[in-house]
């Protein structure tokens, strides 16, 4: 008899692991709430991008309208973006849908409830309910955006990510409360088509934990397209007025038509968790290596708290199921990639120069420019650069790269650094040419001093 698994959660973890857990011959009955795909598709990662998409257009049409290529008057409709966005996120939800048809799992709307061992009620919108038994139980719950103890936080009209990406009205003027990678690539997005935009980040540099090299030419690249950036003071009072918001933080006074929260996410474990003796803390189930959170039950994704990450939630959610059916993995989190969208593309895998410097006695640091690069110069794109992080014997643990076509040079990163290959790796490979994959390789041989065209 095929071994019975209820997941709780349709989003990047829940979904994915049904599809796995269904391959390898269970009986998967996926629990989803609201729609497939979770935050990611419906309101993160697929709409933000679709926004980027078009800001990046709109930032190459003024670069050719310099170079008088293009003439005339450069405009743009945020409803029909709008619109867009809404498309491509119901195709790919439709997509999701169909996966869970065509792999043969049932899917339960409603909300998924731990209602005794090896049982889960299913509460629908119209109030009927059902009970699931099962061998197994994933929790990919998910988390939502969080909220913050400041006075007049309630009832102020403070957006989250969600209110950000449907509004119909682009705002004059924003606040931004949080300069990590939310708020960064909100601040990109508004004020490329005309925001005035003030980003208010508590830590004394925005993008708190990236290499430092990055952070640097991010402030910079961001104060070019005229985000204020305040750094090293937090917002503690917020009153909504006739005009729009006002924000007091540091002593100053910030004013705007419009205030977004982008200040991290909160896991959300489900009703009844409390039940099982699954260990809670700080909001977030505890799992061991093998994604185990107790006797029969495993968790993945935005539950289990941080990296908030898409591809790590799938990966985690593919490994907990093979667990369930036997394959005794451990997850390894020394290589997760994380891909940002802001002013310029920022792709990170591996270890940044400080936590190398203090993990390994001999670190090799090799960067090579953007522009430096045929293929950036072409495109227009010459702001960034790619910078390597070695061991003393060569071994690569860390990429970091910012400028344009980052997130897909990323692939290339993570499989340097998942594998650890060493620098005559990249020696050894031939890149084509004219392409941004270039940059990577010249960075990887300047950690040797050996760069050909730097």
């Amino acid at each position: 008899m095929a071994k019975r698994i209820t997941i709780l959660g349709g989003g990047p973890a829940g979904y994915v692991a049904a599809i796995r857990a269904t391959q390898l011959g269970a009986d998967v009955t996926l629990v989803e709430k609201d729609s497939l795909g979770g935050v990611c598709t419906n309101r993160g990662c697929i709409p933000t991008k679709t926004y980027f998409h078009y800001a990046e257009a709109l930032h190459d049409l003024h670069n050719a309208a310099k170079d008088k290529v293009f003439e005339g008057e450069i405009s743009h409709d945020w409803l029909r973006m709008l619109r867009k966005k809404d498309t491509v996120v119901k195709r790919l939800v439709k997509g999701i849908e169909y996966l869970m048809k065509t792999n043969g799992i049932r899917v339960a709307d409603g909300i998924g409830k731990i209602s005794g061992v090896g049982t889960v009620e299913v509460v629908a919108k119209d109030g009927s309910s059902e009970k699931i038994e099962h061998d197994n139980l994933l929790i990919a719950t998910g988390s939502v955006p969080r909220v913050l103890p400041i006075d007049g936080w309630s009832g102020s009209g403070v957006w989250d990510s969600t209110d950000a990406l449907n509004t119909e009205k682009m705002p004059s003027s924003m606040i931004i409360i949080g300069g990590g990678v939310i708020g960064c690539e909100f601040a990109h997005i508004f004020a490329t088509f005309g925001c005035k935009v003030t980003i208010i980040e508590v830590m004394e540099n925005i993008l708190p934990g990236f290499d430092p090299d990055i952070v640097a030419v991010i402030t910079k690249v961001l104060a070019a397209e005229g985000v204020a950036l305040r750094t090293g003071i937090a917002i503690n009072k917020i009153e909504r007025t006739a005009e729009g918001v006002v924000a007091y933080a540091g002593g100053e006074r910030f004013e705007a038509e419009e205030i977004l929260a982008a200040v991290g996410r909160t896991p959300t474990p489900p009703e009844g968790i409390e039940t099982t003796g699954v260990k809670i803390e700080r909001g977030a189930i505890v799992i061991d290596s093998k994604l185990s959170a107790g006797e029969g039950i495993y968790a993945a994704g935005d539950v289990c708290g941080d990296p908030f990450l898409a591809h790590w939630a799938s990966a985690m959610g593919e490994i907990a199921v093979e667990n369930m059916l036997g394959a005794g993995k451990n997850i390894d989190n020394h290589a997760i990639p994380g891909a940002t969208f802001t002013a310029l593309e920022i792709g990170t895998v591996g270890l940044t120069e400080p936590q190398a410097k203090e993990k390994f006695d001999e670190v090799k640091i090799g960067m090579f420019p953007y522009q430096a690069s045929g293929r950036a110069k072409t495109a227009s794109a010459v702001e960034g650069f790619a910078k390597v992080i070695a061991t003393g014997d060569d071994v690569i643990v860390g990429i970091h790269i910012a400028g344009r076509g980052a997130s897909e040079m990323l692939t290339a990163a993570s499989l340097s650094v998942t594998h650890r290959i060493k620098i005559d790796d990249w020696r050894n490979t031939i890149i084509a040419h004219p392409t941004f994959g270039e940059i990577l390789k010249e960075s990887a041989l300047d950690a040797l001093g050996e760069a050909l065209h730097k």
